[in-house]
């Protein structure tokens, strides 16, 4: 099988759904702003020509400047849509998981 080495970069990832703890605003040590949040996803998917429900939670995280305006207008129950790039983040055990790193967030 033959892969595209362009299509090796391709990382984009969009997900609606809503906010199930309130989000949290951090900085990084060079003074970055990051905003966290943990997304609940639920819809109803085809899969082989049958429905299947779908039920997905992961974190996200959103960094700049431009996140403050968002750390003030999200609370839990919020419905958002997001779009961004996944990452595997490792936490103090070293387990992994994937996160949600947000370019973009509307409310739907």
């Amino acid at each position: 099988m033959l892969v595209n080495e362009s299509a090796l970069g391709v990382n984009q990832f969009t997900l609606a759904g809503r906010l199930i703890k309130p989000p949290r605003v951090s900085k990084s040590p060079a003074g970055v702003p990051h905003l966290h949040a943990t997304i609940e996803h639920r819809s109803m998917q085809t899969e082989a020509g049958l429905n299947r429900q779908c039920y997905a939670r992961i974190q996200m995280v959103a960094s700049g400047e431009w996140t403050q305006a968002w750390s003030k207008i999200l609370t839990v129950d919020s419905a958002i849509k997001v779009t961004g790039f996944i990452q595997r983040h490792e936490d103090h055990n070293g387990m992994g998981k994937l996160v949600l790193h947000a370019q973009r967030i509307e409310q739907v």
